[in-house]
């Protein structure tokens, strides 16, 4: 094991609030950077070995170093493995941005952006693939997940202090074999992900708005179980093979009460509904809970017949 450089103290402390912005700002603006990678601006070796120190200081699971890093700079072997980005279905991903393209789509952004990076994936200066010693056992516990996801994040954040950026490829994996084929991976280890990496085109990269609020989706003490500025609440969600608009529809029929709200938003195959009651003091949550998820239930049972 080696001994990590010195590193200088920060220039704020922990706990303090300039430290604090500075490393919200770092974790709320570390996006997936698609079409916004440099790919004709070279990137130096010790950048990314930099960023992979920083990585390895991640928490892992029985602190075992068992992560191994491939970084992929021969043009061929780069070249070899856009020809397996596409087959392993990002060929559909281009087809689809080309359908929705000028769309209006929720999607056409991403899928944009998808075919982008799919387009030109070769031209990166540097592929990264985080790997793991061993072979994860299919009994549904996290096993050997647990000590790489957070040094692979760690990764991408390092690369924005520096004002690089990538984004988190996981669909290459349907060409697992050939990949590790190519590079020479032994049996025993496993590819997490894969991570283009390119300086950005620009640094201005903001929180997305697209994200539920902590008051929404943190549960304290049982599942469901929320606590808002204006008091304790709960909440359930289902989701609805149908367009959000017919959703809507049905919500709008129904006989709620101002304690009660819903969310709505659209998903993949159909809708994602989500139903907050607040719990008054003189209510069990547990009563609340449900009453909103018979309200879901009906809301299931419409669109069932």
């Amino acid at each position: 094991m080696g001994v990590p450089k010195p590193m200088a103290d920060p220039a704020f402390a922990p706990a303090t609030a300039d430290y604090q912005a500075i490393v919200d700002h770092a974790l709320m603006t570390t996006r997936g950077v698609r079409q916004r990678l440099d790919f004709d601006r070279e990137v130096d070796d010790r950048t990314i070995l930099d960023c992979i120190d920083v990585a390895e200081q991640a928490p892992t699971g029985g602190n075992n170093g068992s992560r191994r890093w491939i970084i992929i700079r021969d043009q061929a072997t780069k070249d070899r493995m856009a020809e397996l980005y596409l087959s392993a279905g990002v060929d559909w991903v281009i087809e689809t941005a080309k359908r929705l393209e000028g769309s209006g789509h929720q999607n056409e952004r991403l899928m944009t952006g998808a075919r982008h990076l799919g387009e030109n994936i070769s031209r990166t200066p540097a592929l990264v693939i985080p790997t793991i010693l061993g072979r994860h056992d299919g009994s549904g516990r996290p096993g050997l997940f647990d000590s790489v996801i957070q040094s692979a994040w760690s990764f991408m954040i390092a690369l924005r202090a520096r004002g690089l950026g990538t984004v988190w490829t996981t669909m290459y994996l349907n060409q697992a074999p050939a990949v590790a084929e190519l590079l020479e991976l032994p049996d025993h280890v496993t590819q997490i992900c894969m991570f283009p990496v390119a300086y950005t085109i620009g640094t201005d990269f903001k929180p997305t708005s697209r994200r539920y609020r902590a008051e929404d989706i943190a549960y304290f003490d049982r599942f469901g179980h929320t606590r808002t500025p204006s008091g304790p609440g709960v909440v359930d969600e289902i989701e609805l093979k149908a367009k959000p608009n017919d959703v809507r529809a049905i919500i709008d029929q129904l006989d709620s009460s101002d304690r009660q709200r819903f969310d709505l938003e659209q998903v993949p195959g159909g809708s994602r509904l989500r139903l907050h009651a607040r719990v008054d003091a003189d209510t069990d949550p547990a009563t609340a809970l449900a009453e909103v998820r018979a309200t879901l239930d009906e809301i299931t049972q419409r669109f069932a017949t």
